[in-house]
């Protein structure tokens, strides 16, 4: 693997895990716990938390798109990554257009989130949750979308030719 290859997976990995997986679940994560502090007691049952994180991922992976593919491209003009070869399996059937794009990743997000709730909230029978619980799992599922809309963000960036 070279260098180039290196740094790219690097730059990568340390965006998508950290910057936009992480810390933007431990923001959506506050942000929810600010917003329901004042009732403590509250219940979230099955259909509430996937309509609750259904519209905020897609929100989160459409506002991801269009803040993060000037930052990419930013960074790919200081050098942080170099731009990559080939044909990426995934980059081949973004479209190019920043508002199109943005609304693609945030359906993506949205897909992706209905699927994972679904999954936990049904077939493990989780709901209801506590406004805690609900901050935890609401923080995990922005993390993983958050991630994922980066992803896409940053091989958009990297493969455009």
């Amino acid at each position: 693997m070279s260098n180039t290859e290196n740094k790219f997976k690097s730059y990568l990995l340390s965006k998508c895990t950290i910057g936009y997986g992480i810390i933007n679940g431990l923001i959506n994560a506050g942000i929810f716990y600010l917003m329901e502090k004042s009732t403590p007691d509250a219940m979230f049952g099955g259909m509430d938390i996937i309509k609750d994180l259904t519209f905020n991922t897609f929100l989160l992976g459409f506002l991801l798109a269009l803040i993060v593919m000037p930052l990419t491209a930013k960074d790919l003009e200081k050098g942080k990554f170099s731009s990559q070869e080939g044909v990426h399996k995934f980059e081949k059937y973004l479209p190019n257009h920043l508002f199109v794009f943005s609304i693609i990743v945030g359906l993506v997000t949205c897909a992706l989130t209905i699927v994972l709730s679904a999954i936990i909230v049904f077939l493990f029978n989780i709901a209801p949750l506590t406004v805690t619980q609900m901050m935890i799992f609401k923080g995990t599922i922005c993390a993983v979308c958050g991630a994922v809309a980066g992803y896409l963000c940053i091989i958009k960036v990297a493969y455009r030719k």
